[in-house]
């Protein structure tokens, strides 16, 4: 009865919410494993933006049933437009960017919205997201222990080179998510180039203070106070280090060299060089 309830009154506010809710001004869209955490946990204590949802992603665009529930869902994560007033909101979603059917989506549901992408060197980001998955296995929670990569980094890098050996019952994609230069290439067949903001994942962890501010001319807001940036160098957010084994090394140094081509793309792309 309560459950029936609930949506009835779902029914009755989402389509009202495209009036009274405020749309993201901006989307943090990648990548997985290059501190979108920290940097959304930065961005919210910026003065001149303000958050309402719990989680800093709404799954909206990369959960086909989250998307079927309509936009009157998803801009319920978002203040209202009174709350909000002059201020910016927006939402970090580190898989927008890989998904190839969600620039579409965007577009069509946010117009020409600013995004930020920060990409990562991806030899080091696929193995970062193998040891993520990896120490799933020894969560208590059993939501994630299912997602838990028990393969060897090795097996699991050799059977996404085999896709016919692949024993994963989980998409981790750890090489594909590295191919930035197609996943950018996508979002420029519907967006302007100079609507995404791309960051080094390496110059943002060695620099904040310079990355923020490129962020604020970019959302044209104040630049936060040296105070702040000082606050934030001293915080070790998704900072883990990992003791890489000599199997790991060979496998790391295999990608090193499959990933020269699609980074040397993206280099003349952006009109910049990385030192990956």
């Amino acid at each position: 009865m309560i459950l029936m309830i609930k949506e009835s009154i779902k029914r009755i506010i989402y389509p009202l919410y495209p009036i009274i809710k405020s749309q993201p001004d901006f989307l943090v869209i990648g990548v997985q494993r290059a501190a979108t955490t920290s940097l959304y946990r930065y961005l919210i204590q910026h003065p001149q933006i303000v958050v309402t949802h719990k989680w800093r992603e709404t799954y909206y665009f990369d959960n086909p049933e989250n998307y079927s529930k309509g936009f009157g869902w998803y801009l319920g994560h978002f203040p209202s437009k009174l709350r909000k007033g002059n201020k910016l909101t927006f939402e970090d979603s580190p898989s927008y960017l890989y998904y190839e059917h969600i620039p579409q989506l965007i577009k069509q549901d946010l117009g020409n919205i600013k995004m930020i992408a920060i990409l990562r060197n991806p030899v080091d980001r696929a193995y970062s997201a193998w040891q993520m998955y990896h120490s799933y296995a020894n969560l208590p929670l059993k939501h994630l222990r299912d997602r838990a990569d028990t393969r060897t980094f090795a097996e699991a890098i050799d059977q996404e080179f085999n896709p016919e050996a692949n024993t994963a019952n989980y998409p981790y994609n750890y090489i594909d998510r590295g191919k930035y230069i197609q996943q950018l290439e996508n979002y420029y067949n519907y967006f302007d180039p100079n609507n995404i903001l791309v960051l080094n994942f390496e110059q943002f962890c060695q620099d904040i203070g310079l990355s923020l501010a490129s962020i604020g001319d970019f959302l044209n807001i104040e630049h936060f106070s040296q105070s702040m940036i000082q606050q934030f160098q001293n915080q070790k957010y998704a900072a883990a280090q990992y003791e890489r084994s000599a199997d790991d090394q060979n496998v790391l140094a295999r990608l090193q060299e499959y990933f020269v081509p699609f980074n040397e793309k993206l280099y003349q792309r952006l009109g910049t060089r990385y030192n990956w």
